[in-house]
């Protein structure tokens, strides 16, 4: 998988707002299909002694809105412009806030309007909270907001310890993988003295997830490990949390069990079918399955849900429609991502598809720039050089580069089935198929089983003409059948 390490926050609580807003409460029909709320989270600042723990009462607030309300909750750094305030539905909610600490006490202002109101000049609603315990203004502004709340769970999200909430928005506010491993003793601790907070349990699992990028000995692998216990501990106190659920399937994914990663996202779609990134799980595990049927309609769902102004995601390279071979779709979905952000593995999928496209010119400026030292993540970093190596004829410096990094992933034991099949197609590329074909088995037993890739991967071809790819083809095919007998596309619609 192109994993992006990149922010994984989501928000949370849930926000009081004058009724005389007039804002129109939705109505839900908990017997069958509903239209829920759709809001739209303003990045906002919430001083805690000169930190700023915004990002993580952002995703306070997120989570507190998806699991109460079922609310379709979306994200921006700032108001979108009068032509994006355009292209949204009128009723779209839009909240923003700012806040800071005094004590353990939380002062918290909110506000709300709709694009609406926002377009017509007219003034948002404003609530403040002044030095409240932060569990009695959650419940307050619960009580207030403009959404009808369909599952009474706030004091199963939230900790009963004013001191630990802090220690919860300081959890939820980390950006990366390094300081997420360096928190973990700390985010242990807040599990023991909080054990019924799903959010807690959550941020657990998310460090966890994250320190199998730094030091995986600290979380474990697969279905045994902590990263897995704490997820499924969050779902369990919060049944269908979509947060929880969505990272509890990334990790569940990368690890190759696929099949359970399924069956969670598809009791928790059966709860939340409006969260837009239970899409995108649905998407990652279906796709490095096989299941590309499975993986496109999750697609369209989620940008259904996302609006005009949908991102492409920052978890990972949108492989779902190479794998399909629609070219021009993956091409646009690079353009996309290739807009907000130009790390290594953009670098990276942009030379690979100017290879598919036979060109060699363009895909080397797209692996040297990849190359640069400066760029992250090293893993791609590492697989530009390999094929820029190969792009100036020099696929001996390739190849050690190339094992060299197959060396150091297999001692961190991070499965990842989808990247391992890159290094299979980067081995066969530079000529060596018995290594290409060890690595594509590896990826198999890794999970990633979509035959389609497999079998039309250009990149592959040395491969398929190897004394071992008619077994490995046929194991392939036989799990991925499996898996479509058991997960049709029908099985993850709302």
């Amino acid at each position: 998988m192109a994993l992006l390490r990149a922010t994984m926050a989501r928000p949370w609580i849930l926000i009081a707002v004058a009724l005389s807003l007039g804002l129109v409460a939705t109505v839900l029909n908990l017997s069958g299909h509903r239209t829920t709320g759709r809001i739209l989270i303003l990045a906002s600042p919430l001083d805690d002694h000169g930190k700023d723990l915004g990002p993580g009462m952002e995703t306070l607030l997120s989570d507190c809105l998806e699991v109460l309300a079922g609310a379709t909750v979306t994200h921006a750094s700032s108001l979108p412009s009068p032509a994006d305030l355009d292209r949204l539905p009128p009723d779209t909610r839009l909240l923003r806030f700012a806040g800071s600490r005094s004590g353990d006490q939380l002062t918290l202002t909110l506000e709300w309007s709709t694009v609406d109101r926002v377009r017509s000049g007219k003034a948002w609603s404003v609530e403040t909270l002044d030095r409240e315990p932060p569990l009695e203004a959650m419940r307050h502004m619960v009580q207030h907001w403009p959404l009808p709340v369909r599952f009474h769970q706030l004091e199963t999200l939230l900790p009963a310890s004013s001191q630990n909430f802090w220690l919860l928005l300081q959890s939820l506010s980390v950006r990366n993988d390094q300081s997420a491993a360096a928190q973990l003793e700390a985010t242990q601790r807040l599990v023991e003295t909080e054990p019924g907070c799903a959010i807690a349990w959550t941020v657990l699992g998310d460090h966890l997830y994250r320190s199998l990028w730094v030091d995986p000995t600290k979380a474990g692998i697969g279905l045994n490990s902590r990263t897995h216990r704490a997820f499924q501990k969050a779902a369990g106190l919060v049944p269908g949390y979509p947060r929880a659920t969505f990272l509890w399937s990334m990790m569940l994914t990368d690890t190759g069990n696929q099949g359970v990663a399924l069956e969670a996202l598809k009791d928790a779609v059966r709860l939340r079918p409006d969260t837009p990134d239970l899409y995108l799980g649905i998407a990652y595990a279906s796709r490095t399955a096989g299941l590309l049927e499975g993986a496109r309609r999750a697609l369209a769902r989620r940008s259904k849900l996302l609006g005009p102004l949908a991102a492409p995601s920052s978890w990972f390279a949108e492989t779902t429609y190479l794998y399909l071979g629609n070219l021009e779709a993956f091409g646009q979905e690079l353009a996309r991502a290739g807009s907000l952000r130009q790390d290594a593995s953009i670098h990276f999928y942009n030379g690979y598809f100017a290879l598919l496209h036979g060109q060699d010119k363009q895909a080397l400026d797209f692996m040297s720039a990849g190359s640069d030292p400066g760029m992250n993540p090293p893993h791609f970093r590492t697989l530009c050089r390999v094929y820029r190596a190969y792009l100036e004829g020099r696929p001996q410096d390739g190849l050690v580069e190339l094992r060299e990094m197959d060396e150091i992933r297999g001692k961190l034991h991070i499965p990842d089935g989808e990247w391992t099949f890159k290094e299979a197609e980067a081995y066969a590329v530079l000529g060596d198929a018995d290594r290409g074909v060890d690595c594509a088995t590896r990826a198999f037993v890794q999970g990633f089983s979509c035959a389609a890739w497999y079998e039309n991967s250009p990149f592959l071809a040395k491969v398929r003409t190897h004394p071992r790819w008619p077994t490995l083809r046929r194991n392939i095919r036989e799990r991925q059948a499996v898996l479509e007998g058991s997960f049709p596309p029908s099985a993850f619609e709302p």
